[in-house]
């Protein structure tokens, strides 16, 4: 990051990351910001479709969803999101965990069937871009458990377009994005994520 001409990153949380923490020339960073398709991403329309869908994937009615879409791996929080959600399901039976994404599919399926909470979790695997805000409207909540301080989170603008209440580890991207309509847990505490997913999901209102 000494060596070349300009840098381009995807948040201004990641542009004053390289200047303060790395001690780039501020001149030679610019920060190109990601954005959202609002022609296929937006909330959904159409309930009755929605029921029809989870129903085909096998999901009992009468659960609130809980949807997460992106890379699956330990320092995204997949499995922190797995460990939030035992502690839920612990003492509530109406949640239900879509996970969508790749790689290491049998391993965090593997994880939950440990966790004993196999039954309230459906893992879609590798979702095409064009298919993403079908499996997202799914949802009633969703969540970004990424624990890294670093990267950007494009998947929250997704989220928001969707119109979905999104739980999030409190980290400078996530701030940047959802500002104070986000719901925030202490970086990498998966009893307070879930905690917040419980409070998030008796209350209606705050929801919307």
């Amino acid at each position: 990051d000494q060596h070349v001409p300009q840098i381009i990153t995807s948040s201004t949380h990641a542009a004053d990351l390289v200047c303060e923490e790395f001690g780039c020339d501020p001149e030679l960073v610019t920060s190109i910001v990601d954005r959202v398709d609002l022609n296929a991403f937006y909330p959904r329309q159409n309930e009755e479709e929605r029921l029809g869908s989870l129903q085909a994937l096998g999901i009992p009615s009468g659960r609130h969803i809980i949807v997460y879409l992106g890379k699956l791996a330990e320092y995204q929080g997949t499995g922190l999101l797995l460990d939030a959600a035992r502690e839920l399901c612990a003492k509530r039976n109406d949640l239900h965990f879509i996970i969508a994404g790749y790689p290491s599919v049998d391993v965090y399926e593997a994880r939950a069937a440990e966790l004993g909470i196999a039954e309230h979790c459906s893992f879609l695997g590798r979702v095409n871009y064009e298919h993403a805000a079908d499996v997202l409207r799914l949802g009633d909540i969703a969540v970004s458990p990424k624990i890294s301080k670093t990267e950007g989170a494009g998947k929250l603008l997704n989220y928001m377009a969707v119109g979905l209440p999104t739980v999030a580890f409190d980290n400078g991207v996530s701030r940047e994005y959802l500002g104070d309509l986000g719901i925030y847990a202490p970086l990498g505490d998966a009893k307070a994520l879930a905690e917040q997913i419980d409070r998030l999901v008796d209350d209606g209102p705050r929801r919307q």
